[in-house]
């Protein structure tokens, strides 16, 4: 399969993921486990300090590979735990799906009745309320950070890093009182964590419990996830694995004070069980699956999920995660019962992107493979 992703997804910062593969056709398709690994050895490429972690799922089999040692010298394994960052958003996109369901919320209703409507007469512009269905395509109007600005971003990550540590969430809901919108909602793309974790802020509203709870009882209670954790700065840390930046620096952890954006952590055998539940027929899942916006060429966007080839059976969802040092890349194929899901103590500037290629690759690995076995 072909296919090219060019889409602003990552976190932290923007990223143009211009990822074209073109169908394998020089590898052995009996040897999908080797292809795979020489495909990660090749990214490592001797990095000292870099790990990835992978785990392939398809309606027959999971497959689950850890390589690289840590600089403390532990070697990954199914329980060491990553912050996936953006990849929340999905989890977020699930939960609004079922609130859905269950008559809490709609999609396409001013987002005021579920705030102080009084309070928030500036998040509308030339007559257009913003919906959930705006904010879940990134087309609310909302920026991208409350926490810290394009200067304090041009200042480096020790800055970042300070203002998202020390922000609250008083300090959030006092900015969207205040917040002019960049444009008007629903005409314009521009990603915007400020709006996902407003969904998030929506979500605990309307349930009347706190996120991480929601995430549990809708989501994990039913996948079996067990590592996968909204992280609160009351909770140890050190069980997390330090990322680094593109010079192999050690960079803080950030999942202690994202929230609905990126505030996950987990590890591949709860992702494996998170893609598993993303394959199965609960009515959310197939509802948060539902394209909420056609976008450029063959792409779109759904509850969160980026789409790509949305109604011919190669369609994929798809999303990248970036927090200050971790880069991760989760796929899912719905009508091929397949997925991927590939994460990295490494964030530079390109990093999301090869793991965008990386993960097209194996999954063309596997077509290959179990075409050879049905044979």
């Amino acid at each position: 399969m072909n296919r090219f992703i060019n889409k602003p997804i990552s976190l932290l910062f923007f990223v143009s993921l211009i990822s074209s593969l073109a169908s394998c056709n020089s590898f052995d398709a009996t040897k999908f486990e080797s292809n795979t690994k020489a495909e990660i050895i090749e990214f490592i490429d001797g990095n000292a300090g870099q790990v990835v972690s992978l785990a392939v799922v398809d309606s027959d089999n999971t497959y689950q590979y850890h390589f690289g040692q840590l600089s403390n010298g532990n070697i990954p394994n199914n329980q060491t735990i990553y912050e996936i960052a953006s990849i929340t958003k999905t989890y977020t996109g699930l939960v609004v799906a079922k609130a859905i369901l269950d008559g809490k919320v709609e999609l396409d209703k001013d987002i005021r009745h579920y705030l102080k409507n009084n309070e928030y007469k500036n998040l509308e512009l030339a007559n257009q309320y913003i919906t959930l269905r705006h904010l879940m395509t990134h087309t609310s109007g909302l920026p991208q950070s409350f926490a810290y600005s394009s200067e304090d971003k041009a200042k480096g990550v020790a800055v970042v890093f300070e203002k998202i540590s020390t922000y609250t969430k008083d300090d959030y809901f006092n900015a969207l009182k205040e917040v002019k919108l960049n444009s008007v909602p629903g005409e314009d793309n521009q990603y915007s964590p400020v709006g996902t974790d407003l969904v998030g802020y929506i979500l605990e509203s309307v349930y009347q419990k706190p996120f991480d709870l929601l995430v549990s009882e809708i989501i994990t209670s039913k996948s079996g996830e067990k590592h996968t954790k909204i992280r609160s700065t009351n909770v140890e840390q050190s069980e997390i694995t330090v990322g680094t930046d593109g010079e192999g620096n050690p960079m803080p952890l950030a999942s202690a004070y994202w929230f609905a954006s990126g505030g996950l952590t987990s590890n591949v055998e709860s992702v494996t069980q998170y893609i598993q539940h993303q394959l199965s027929s609960a009515p959310e899942v197939a509802m948060s699956h539902q394209l909420l916006q056609e976008g450029w060429g063959s792409h779109g966007t759904a509850y969160f999920w980026n789409t790509y080839e949305y109604d011919s059976n190669d369609q994929m969802l798809y999303h990248s995660g970036g927090s200050i040092g971790t880069s991760s890349w989760l796929a899912i194929y719905p009508k091929q019962n397949m997925g991927i899901f590939i994460v990295t103590n490494f964030a530079g500037e390109g990093t999301q992107p090869e793991l965008n290629s990386i993960a097209n690759k194996i999954i063309d690995y596997l077509l290959a493979y179990n075409k050879t076995l049905n044979q």
